[in-house]
């Protein structure tokens, strides 16, 4: 039995690039709101520099300095994705 709890999900449904672009400049704090507060990430996360960003999410969890799932998502997202390491 090898790799338990190791999964890549490697085909998912995305939602339309237009429907992601008509959330550009509205708020997350009023997405958030009109989502019942779900599927949304901890107001603490911030992003590194100041450049607006939108996109859907790609997903990643792994251990602490294990880095190999980040390469292998790299590899897998397609132009317009966030990736979200929770490592």
């Amino acid at each position: 039995m090898g790799n338990v709890g190791f999964r890549i999900q490697g085909e998912f449904d995305r939602p339309p690039r237009r429907l992601v672009v008509a959330f550009k400049g509205i708020p997350v704090s009023n997405i958030v709101d009109n989502m019942n507060r779900t599927s949304c990430i901890g107001r603490k996360i911030r992003p590194y520099n100041s450049a607006p960003l939108i996109g859907c999410a790609f997903t990643v969890k792994t251990r602490p300095g294990d880095n190999l799932l980040l390469h292998k998502a790299i590899d897998l997202a397609s132009p317009g994705d966030v990736i979200v390491v929770d490592g």
